[in-house]
């Protein structure tokens, strides 16, 4: 596959990739057509009368592979779409008893570990685009960050012992948080929207259903100012545990970036409003792409390339691991609409349409 020069302009550029025509075209999720709208078939898998209601994010339960999860950013809650690549689709909408904090404006998330303190398999963490107003009713103090959640659906939006919601844990030191990826057992990597950073959690040990005992969870802090957000786009980073590398969409810096977490060195130790955080010198993000990417919101690692929805172009465009572009596709949808993307069971790419209110499925 040949390389190809970076476009230089954001607004005209039409990117330029090549493809082995022994091969046929890599990413083939994309399409192999003239990557207009027209060239694939875009499949709506599920709209606001399913009760979507400003989707920010989704992805597929890897213990129902054929359960998609979806997070409404307008209204705090999830729709849980079971059967979701084929026609015979059920859906469960859902509000967790305390949502106005655990899941406010929630922007974000992915799936975790299995093991809990309570004997029922399966986690997922939630990221939320908050400064913690409990949906308007009390001023903004910042108390936010990622929670941790059980994804068994006798106990996520079905249990409230305390009051507090069905949630498992959350710790505090992000607020606008704008995206989330597991790393293993219960730690995951986020966006710190406020502090233009990326942080690592730890929740180490769940805290069980609906408690409020976080404080032995852990965060370091990685790359200060060096990334930014943009209102209302998530910005997805994306793990890969073969290389230690986490992928970024620095949407307010039009890159995609990358992070050596095996670099840096402990520095401060800051305070947090219930647990401290480690801030870690000399970790800096570099480059991937640049150029062909106006406003990266939506990444996903999948057969050895990234995938990256563009939330200002209105293009999914698939990467190779050294920036260079292989494949794209032109959604035709209105610009700020592309968040989070996730592939399937059927390995078929899905996305949210965010304004919209929509999910749908690439059929190449």
């Amino acid at each position: 596959m040949r390389k190809f020069l970076l476009s230089t302009s954001l607004l005209l550029a039409t990117p330029a990739c090549g493809t082995d025509e022994a091969d046929g075209p890599s990413a083939p999720q994309l399409g192999s057509g003239d990557r207009s709208p027209g060239s694939v078939t875009f499949t709506t898998i599920a709209t606001a009368t399913n009760g979507l209601k400003q989707p920010r994010d989704l992805a597929f339960n890897p213990l129902r592979p054929e359960e998609m999860w979806v997070v409404n950013y307008d209204d705090d809650s999830m729709v849980i779409v079971s059967g979701a690549p084929g026609d015979a689709r059920a859906f469960d909408k859902r509000i967790d008893g305390y949502a106005l904090h655990f899941m406010e404006q929630v922007s974000s998330l992915d799936f975790g570990a299995d093991a809990t303190t309570f004997n029922k398999p399966g986690t997922f963490g939630t990221c939320g685009e908050s400064r913690n107003t409990y949906n308007n009713t009390a001023p903004m103090n910042d108390f936010m960050g990622p929670t941790l959640w059980s994804s068994d659906l006798t106990i996520f939006a079905k249990m409230n012992p305390n009051g507090l919601g069905s949630h498992l844990d959350m710790l505090h030191n992000t607020p606008l948080c704008m995206g989330i990826a597991h790393e293993d057992a219960n730690r995951y990597w986020v966006f710190n929207g406020l502090a233009g950073s990326i942080d690592r959690y730890d929740f180490q040990v769940d805290d069980g259903i609906g408690n409020d005992d976080h404080g032995d969870g852990l965060t370091w802090r990685y790359g200060k100012n060096q990334v930014k957000r943009v209102a209302n786009v998530p910005s997805h980073v994306a793990w890969d545990g073969t290389t230690s590398t986490l992928y970024v969409a620095d949407t307010g810096n039009a890159r995609i970036a990358t992070l050596d977490t095996l670099s840096g060195t402990k520095g401060a130790t800051t305070n947090g409003p219930e647990t401290s955080v480690q801030e870690m010198d000399g970790a800096m993000l570099e480059t991937l792409v640049t150029g062909d990417v106006q406003k990266p919101s939506g990444l996903e690692l999948h057969d050895g390339l990234l995938f990256v929805s563009d939330n200002a172009a209105s293009r999914i465009l698939a990467f190779d691991l050294d920036g260079t572009l292989v494949n794209y596709i032109e959604t035709g949808i209105a610009g700020g609409a592309l968040g989070g993307i996730t592939f399937g069971p059927d390995d078929k790419l899905y996305f949210v349409d965010m304004i919209g209110s929509r999910v749908l499925r690439i059929d190449p």
